[in-house]
């Protein structure tokens, strides 16, 4: 694992400890949301909407890591009703932080990044979602082989 890279290593650490990798990632979007006055970005914050786009690749991938951080009852693989819990989720969660903003000096509330997270947790649960049926599946078939012998 020595050669792996960063983002290699940060893909399995997030699926052998998929709670850990929410709850990490939690504290980063806090951390972020916390930050009085944010420097601005010469090329990105003369970009209309761009935050939007911030806001929606941020909580996908918290929605994802939700996704699979929970033990779900019932059947595994995809769900559209654990997409939808996690996407009541992400939208609480995402008022809540704009309204927690509203105290930051520098920030701002808007009912625009409300929706560009809600659009973006659910673009990230229903991604956690697929994958999770396309593992079940994988893993599935490699049970099924049969088992051939050598000799």
């Amino acid at each position: 694992m020595k050669d792996a890279s960063l983002a290699v290593r940060v893909f399995r650490f997030a699926e052998e400890s998929p709670r850990r990798a929410a709850l990490i990632w939690a504290i980063f979007l806090f951390a972020l949301t916390s930050w009085p006055s944010p420097p601005q970005v010469p090329i990105v914050s003369t970009t209309p909407h761009f935050d939007k786009l911030i806001h929606f690749t941020l909580y996908g991938v918290q929605a994802f890591l939700i996704y699979r951080a929970v033990r779900w009852p019932g059947k595994p693989g995809a769900s559209l009703a654990r997409v939808l819990a996690v996407v009541g989720l992400m939208a609480v969660w995402g008022i809540v932080d704009e309204t927690h903003q509203y105290w930051i000096p520098g920030r701002s509330m808007e009912a625009g990044d409300v929706a560009a997270d809600v659009v973006g947790a659910a673009a990230g649960a229903l991604a956690a979602s697929i994958t999770s049926r396309r593992l079940r599946r994988a893993s599935s078939a490699k049970l099924q082989r049969p088992v051939t012998e050598v000799g």
